[in-house]
């Protein structure tokens, strides 16, 4: 055998040394395989371990040895670990582990570098020292004959930026990790599998960003970082022999974020320095100096993976206890320093730890003691600033930080309260070991309270809870939070009040209600009813104590609650929201709820049922404004509030045992309408389509069959639905219009011959209507779609009247205009004035028609609706008749009547032209005639002529000219001023103010028709 392969090697030598020769030196060492670390460990421990020293303190030292990269595709270049010498035919048992494990051959892709050269037992994968991250990662364990091992026998796993632990392990040869993806390896676990791991120990350990080497781990143990987002930027891997004598010494191998500890980070703003920097557990923030003051305290914790909070508040110079805050506590800007703080956690981290809290008041002789949770730290009342503040986490299971005593210096465990009435009016706040809410002596209602408590030395909370007018009892809220923050016009009625935690167990809260129909109630305690719930009746005042646990009542307690639920008083009681005003009390049983006469819309109303007892409920729903009618609902308000929108009509009903014993009837007070009649059981009460306002409401039960009270007037009043149709000369009858359209035609000299009108309304009643016809005149009334005027004859209608008959007459007002030959529209007449002219021929070519609100007003001017006076002159009458025939690429237009010797100006457009001005002028003599037809305004000049001077001319055909009279050359002398008569030689004369008016005023383009 030893014979046969030295001849083999002798034949190989010169074929070796050929392609040695024939090789770049680049790529025959870049073909060299690295030389692993001897696995012979019949080696004394002593040399094993120097050769290891050698690869560590290169890196320790931090120098590199760089490694050929190859292509991502290539599969791990096979490190043998067979001896060189003593090599046998003979085979091992197979079970004998050391004949199978050779070496563990690795490798790592690298940013911007790529897929590395494999590197074996124990040396260095990756770099150091340029920050660049390893993305994934190869391990091969090889035979003793350097071929791979099976698939399973290691398990690899990393920890992968964005991903976290990859969700299942990769095996030999595979790669764990990614490529192409930009993301770091940030730990990693390795574990041998099977017999391997009864003989061998896979040891490993990384180099981490902003770490560096990190100690060994082994056998699955996870080695890098996690949570801290640092990358692993190079790998040592090496397997021994179990419990071998030179393993590497295990150490800090991995660092996971959210196993350490929770920090408090804070920083002060102080007097003549601004805001410092920040400091963290229990190191002192602040000034320690007298002349200097802490004025803000900013905090926050800090948890990894954990969550959690800080609320803290500060008792302020000038100001007192602010409220709490998850934010910057104190002030800034306005030299006010802090005197007391209070911090506490929140969250999940409050349930390992405590904050603990000292802060340092030189007027009170520096350090005061140490305080947690929530306790006042500081002093009230003294007017002595403090100058600095430590703060620090402790376990739940540890101890103060250090001595505890005189940690606050004023009284504790003191009353904050509030209350508010009406429309969110403020009725003061007040302190104390007792306090009074709202006020016995005044009228306001109370609708809202809040209640804390300052200097909180005893942990814990005050709960509250109110019974309303409207909705009953609510939700509990506690430590300073709003009992009702909605302006909805709920009173109270009745509370409960009860301490929680250790408060509760030093202290009874005590108080009592002032009732407006009872006043003063006895003395509830610890969440028991305190108030009134009788019909009509609401809290003024609320009185609270704070006494010693078991110190018993402050007074009397009997009668600290009552109510009444006796199904033989049912009431109901309402409340109106109007604008400009807000909420008013409540009223009950056909009370007025709302204003009248001072044109204030109601705009939300509280309805509901009191002394019933059997789930009986009052729902309602309103027409709104803008909006229409809202979905009924059984609870809180119905309208709007803060939008200005007004309810126009309102329904209510009934719901429950009561509606078949009860009706419930309501009506309301309409703008233009006053008390309008009664509705019930969810009939509609109001207006609809109209835009009216209700300004009040009554609502009242009415045993069944029962009369609410005497009214004749309608319940509900809708807009009603007008039809005008008219025949006009030549088109016949035209298609219909409704309440406020224009019937007819404007500028095409057409008339109205007839015309019909019809109403539909739930308001009894009709409309009537009469024509007044050429040559005929006043006709009688028609009425409900029948005809006014002729058809067929060829007649113009010259006028009308209209008006409403029956309840739409006390409902309504009827308007309407007519728009007339020469006048075009006049004005607006109603309730059978006449519209339109008569006696001077002008025909009516349009009509509009509108009906209102009784009294609301005219939908324009009502100057001049009728007229039997011309609007002009005859003379005047034709040129504009004329002129009304032409349109202009301008609004101005020209008509010169030659043989009359008459120009007039006029501005508009075609149909619609009105008089700018109207003169006399001279036009051509017989032999020099001024031209007839069609014209432009072309040019405008200042003056012309030779023995003579005409001024301020403009040009409209060829040198045909509008000018002034001529005057004596370069002179203002009058040569020929005639006026009226036909002179010149084709021109059109004026005087030189009107020449010069026409050249100031009228644009070029302007249309001039002569005829």
């Amino acid at each position: 055998m030893k014979k046969t392969q030295r001849l083999l090697a002798t034949a190989m030598t010169p074929l070796l040394i050929i392609q040695c020769l024939l090789t770049p030196l680049s790529v025959w060492a870049d073909s060299l395989q690295v030389q692993p670390e001897s696995t012979d460990y019949s080696v004394s421990a002593a040399d094993s371990s120097e050769d290891e020293d050698i690869v560590l303190n290169d890196e320790q030292q931090g120098v590199e040895v760089e490694q050929p990269t190859v292509s991502d595709n290539d599969s791990p270049l096979s490190v043998s670990g067979e001896p060189a010498s003593n090599a046998t035919d003979s085979a091992k048992p197979k079970n004998d582990v050391s004949t199978v494990f050779g070496s563990v051959s690795y490798q790592t892709h690298v940013q911007d570098i790529g897929w590395q050269a494999p590197v074996s037992n124990g040396m260095t994968a990756g770099t150091t020292g340029r920050a660049k991250r390893v993305e994934a990662l190869k391990i091969n364990l090889l035979s003793q004959d350097g071929t791979p091992l099976r698939n399973d026998s290691i398990s690899v796993q990393s920890h992968i930026s964005g991903i976290g632990w990859e969700s299942q392990p990769v095996g030999n040869g595979q790669i764990s990790g990614t490529v192409g993806q930009s993301r770091a390896i940030e730990a990693i676990k390795l574990s041998l599998s099977g017999g391997l791991s009864d003989s061998y120990d896979i040891w490993y350990r990384v180099h981490s960003a902003n770490v560096g080497w990190l100690g060994w781990a082994s056998n699955g143990e996870p080695a890098g970082t996690q949570g801290y987002a640092y990358q692993i930027e190079a790998i040592q891997i090496k397997v021994l022999p179990k419990n071998a004598q030179d393993a590497p010494a295990r150490g800090d191998a991995f660092r996971d974020h959210s196993q350490e500890p929770s920090t408090v980070s804070y920083r002060s703003h102080v007097s003549n320095v601004g805001w410092m920097s920040a400091v963290a557990d229990g190191k002192t923030s602040g000034v320690i100096d007298s002349r200097n003051a802490i004025e803000a305290l900013s905090l926050s914790v800090n948890w990894y993976g954990r969550g959690g909070s800080i609320s803290s508040r500060a008792h302020v110079s000038g100001i007192g206890w602010q409220g709490w805050s998850s934010g910057v506590i104190g002030t800034t800007g306005q030299s006010r320093s802090i005197e007391a703080v209070q911090f506490k956690l929140n969250g999940e981290i409050s349930a390992t730890y405590g904050i603990w809290y000292r802060v340092y008041a030189s007027k009170l002789g520096g350090w005061l003691g140490w305080t947690s949770s929530g306790s006042p730290a500081g002093s009230v009342g003294k007017g002595a600033a403090i100058q600095g503040v430590q703060i620090l986490l402790v376990e739940k299971s540890g101890s103060a930080p250090g001595d505890t005593l005189n940690h606050f210096i004023g009284a504790t465990d003191i009353l904050n309260g509030s209350s508010l009435g009406l429309n969110g009016k403020s009725l003061g706040s007040v302190q104390g070991k007792s306090i009074l809410l709202g006020s016995e002596n005044g009228s306001e209602p109370l609708t809202s309270l809040s209640i804390s408590f300052d200097n909180q030395e005893i942990l814990g909370s005050i709960d509250y809870s109110g019974f309303f007018e409207f909705g009953g009892w609510s939700g509990a809220v506690s430590d300073g939070a709003a009992l009702n923050s909605k302006n909805d016009g709920r009173v109270l009625k009745a509370v409960r009040l009860a301490l929680t935690g250790d408060l509760s167990k030093s202290y009874d809260v005590w108080y009592r209600c002032f009732d407006s129909k009872k006043g003063w109630l006895g003395w509830a305690c610890n969440g028991s009813d305190a108030g009134a719930t009788i019909s009509g009746s609401f809290l003024k005042a609320v009185e609270v104590r704070i006494v010693s646990k078991g110190a018993g009542a402050p007074g009397i307690t009997d009668g600290a609650f009552v109510s009444d639920t006796s199904v033989d008083c049912a009431h109901v009681i309402y409340q109106a929201h109007s604008a400009n005003r807000g909420w008013s009390p409540s009223v009950l049983d056909g009370q007025d709820a709302g204003t009248m006469g001072k044109s204030l819309s109601l705009q939300a109303l509280n309805v509901s049922l009191a002394g019933v007892d059997d789930g009986s409920l009052i729902e309602a729903r309103a027409h709104v404004a803008n909006i229409g009618w809202q979905e009924w609902q059984s609870a809180g308000y119905v309208g709007t509030v803060g939008q200005g929108l007004a309810i126009q009509a309102l329904e209510l009903r009934l719901n429950g045992p009561l509606a078949n014993q009860y009706d419930i009837y309501y009506r309301v007070h309409s703008a233009g309408y006053g008390w309008l009649g009664w509705a019930k059981n969810g009939d509609s009460a109001g207006t609809t389509g109209l835009n009216i306002q209700i300004e009040a409401v009554q609502i009242k039960l009415v045993a069944k069959g029962g009369d609410p009270g005497t009214s004749s007037k309608l319940a509900l009043i809708s807009a009603p639905a007008l039809t005008l149709q008219v025949h006009v000369a030549t088109l016949g009858w035209m298609n219909p219009v409704g309440n406020g359209g224009v019937a007819g035609t404007t500028g095409r000299s057409l008339a109205i011959e007839a015309l019909k009108l019809n109403v539909s309304s739930s308001v009894s009643g009709g409309i009537e209507y009469s024509a007044h016809v050429q040559d005929v005149g006043w006709q009688g009334w028609a009425s409900n779609g029948n005809v006014a005027g002729t058809v067929g004859r060829a007649k113009r209608t010259e006028a009308l009247k209209i008006r409403l008959t029956g309840d739409l007459s006390n409902y309504f007002d009827v308007w309407y205009r007519a728009y007339c030959q020469d006048f075009g529209w006049l004005d607006w007449a109603s309730n059978g004035q006449p519209a339109g002219t008569s006696t001077i021929g002008c025909r009516v070519e349009s009509v509009q028609v509108k009906i209102v609100p009784k009294g609301a007003g005219a939908p324009g001017p009502t100057g001049r609706p009728f007229t039997d006076q011309p609007l002009l002159p005859a003379d005047m009458m034709t040129v504009l008749n004329r002129a009304n025939r032409y349109s202009s690429n301008t609004n101005w237009l020209i008509m010169v009547d030659r043989q009359a010797c008459r120009l007039g100006v006029f501005r508009g457009q075609r149909g619609s032209w009105s008089y700018a001005q109207y003169w006399t002028c001279s036009t051509g003599a017989p032999s020099t005639s001024t031209p007839t037809g069609e014209y432009t305004v072309t040019g405008k000049g200042y003056s012309f002529g030779h023995g003579y001077t005409c001024y301020y001319y403009t040009q409209f055909y060829g040198d045909y000219l509008f000018h002034s009279i001529p005057y004596y050359q370069g002179t203002f002398n009058p040569m020929d001023g005639r006026m009226g008569m036909h002179i010149s030689q084709g021109c059109v004369r004026l005087p030189i103010d009107r020449a010069k008016w026409i050249w100031d005023n009228v644009p070029l383009a302007t249309k001039v028709v002569i005829y």
